[in-house]
């Protein structure tokens, strides 16, 4: 059933959920009239699988059709670039609309690309990832990467609206929904036990894929992020926590040069790290730094890594964005369903919690 959500203060913007691809053209006919073109970014992937869906309910606008590789590495300046003479080709304007299609990588390159194209056109999100769905298509963070970290290059710069349809969700290889997954843990881990106890209770539902059980936890995830979001969306202050896992993860991220690790995996070992720093803190209690490092198990996402230097990843995270003043600035668990924000771990401390992780 269609839903809508706001995010952010006015004006804000609407995520559509269980919004069918189909309905994406009669919708924009409604709201912005029967003309207009249409720029749609995605990968040859999505487009094998989505794209014709998409162009039928578009068949009565001028639209055009981009297709980038489906990497990480393709969140560069180089392909922001190469997006401007393809985009130059299809007659794009100021009037244009992207339509990034695709998960978080098309999602961050597609609206940074709309956000300095011509000093800034608008665009639309339509997420067909788990992730996507729950976590990188709200907030208005669009990036792409530098060799010096990830994310590095990038504005807040938030959609016309963003799209949903959850049944997009049947398509994707399970690594693409443990990506999701971890960023779920995330969302209770920082603002809601129950959802928690929504995953260790369903956990086989979800490992089967069931799109009932996986719509129900996404819908509960995403309602963490667009609470937070909504109340601070230039992360001033509590979006912050959000990156709860992520100064481990990016860190993890850069080292293997966007290749080797996913971000859910990265995501899920900077979690487990940032757990260790709380439970030595006596911010987790030992059975609640069990229990995390138990879900993150049961839903086969990695508690360890191999062939890793701490130093050297103790040196990526002073690229982190949320550093101040020289400090690192770690976002650590408090309980379940709490966390917080600190600047005074030593970097021993740090070191301590990589080599927890390491093996």
């Amino acid at each position: 059933m269609h839903q809508t959500i706001k995010v952010g203060k006015d004006p804000g913007y609407f995520l559509h959920l269980g919004a069918p691809l189909k309905e994406l053209g009669a919708f924009l006919d409604k709201t912005y009239g029967a003309s207009g073109h249409y720029l749609i970014i995605t990968n040859p992937i999505v487009a094998d699988l989505y794209a014709e869906q998409l162009l039928e309910g578009l068949k009565y606008f001028r639209t055009d059709l981009i297709t980038v590789p489906d990497s990480e590495e393709e969140k560069s300046l180089a392909r922001i670039s190469k997006l401007t003479e393809q985009a130059l080709r299809c007659r794009a304007d100021r009037a244009t609309i992207v339509i990034a299609l695709g998960g978080g990588v098309i999602g961050d390159l597609a609206g940074f690309f709309a956000s300095i194209f011509m000093r800034g056109i608008r665009y639309i999100h339509i997420p067909t990832t788990f992730l996507a769905q729950i976590d990188s298509s709200i907030g208005g963070k669009v990036a792409v990467n530098h060799p010096a970290g990830k994310n590095l290059l990038g504005s807040f710069y938030s959609p016309q609206f963003v799209w949903t349809d959850f049944t997009t969700l049947e398509t994707l290889p399970w690594v693409e929904i443990q990506n999701g997954l971890a960023e779920t843990i995330k969302h209770a881990l920082v603002g809601d036990p129950e959802l928690l106890d929504l995953v260790e209770e369903k956990v086989d539902a979800i490992k089967n894929k069931d799109l009932v059980v996986l719509q129900n936890i996404a819908m509960k995830s995403l309602a963490v992020k667009v609470k937070i979001v909504s109340e601070d969306e230039r992360e001033k202050n509590q979006r912050v926590l959000l990156n709860l896992g992520h100064s481990f993860g990016h860190a993890l991220e850069a080292d293997q040069g966007f290749r080797g690790i996913t971000h859910g995996q990265g995501v899920s070992l900077g979690l487990l790290a940032a757990s260790y720093i709380s439970y030595n803190r006596g911010l987790l209690s030992a059975g609640e730094l069990a229990r995390i490092e138990n879900i993150l198990n049961k839903l086969e996402l990695p508690t360890w890594v191999t062939s890793c230097d701490p130093y050297v990843l103790l040196e990526l995270m002073a690229g982190d964005k949320k550093n101040k003043a020289g400090n690192k600035v770690l976002v650590l668990p408090v309980g379940i369903g709490k966390a917080m924000a600190v600047a005074d771990c030593e970097d021993g401390e740090i070191v301590v919690a990589w080599k927890k992780i390491i093996k």
